[in-house]
């Protein structure tokens, strides 16, 4: 065999091998996709234009934030669902793969709900 035809079955060996050979071929290629995927990136190579998953921080530590956001060509940063400008400084990014943020649940106003908690945590600020 010469190096040009090194990708060829023999033609006596079984078609079976081939697919074979052609579905592991697909499984490690989609794994190591998934891997790199599930990677954090520094903030400096996020692309623009994309929906990403971020990582931001809050006090001491690192959160993740609860829905996709895009970069827009001039830097700003948007909530992909809403199409609501975001006014954070992420320190990480991977793409988002979750199909959609969970809905934000309203009351009966059409207003985000006031728990007595998130009142208390707003007023601190």
């Amino acid at each position: 065999m010469n190096a040009g035809n090194d990708q060829k079955l023999e033609p006596d060996s079984s078609p079976y091998l081939g697919d074979v050979m052609e579905a592991a071929d697909r499984k490690i290629k989609d794994y190591l996709l998934r891997q790199h995927l599930s990677l954090w990136h520094p903030i400096s190579t996020a692309p623009d234009n994309h929906d990403l998953e971020l990582t931001v921080l809050d006090g001491g530590s690192s959160v993740v934030l609860p829905f996709p956001c895009r970069r827009t060509n001039t830097g700003q940063w948007v909530n992909t669902d809403l199409r609501t400008s975001v006014h954070i400084q992420p320190i990480k990014w991977r793409p988002w793969q979750k199909a959609k943020a969970p809905k934000p649940q309203l009351d009966n106003k059409g207003d985000f709900p006031h728990t007595e908690q998130n009142q208390q945590r707003w007023s601190d600020t």
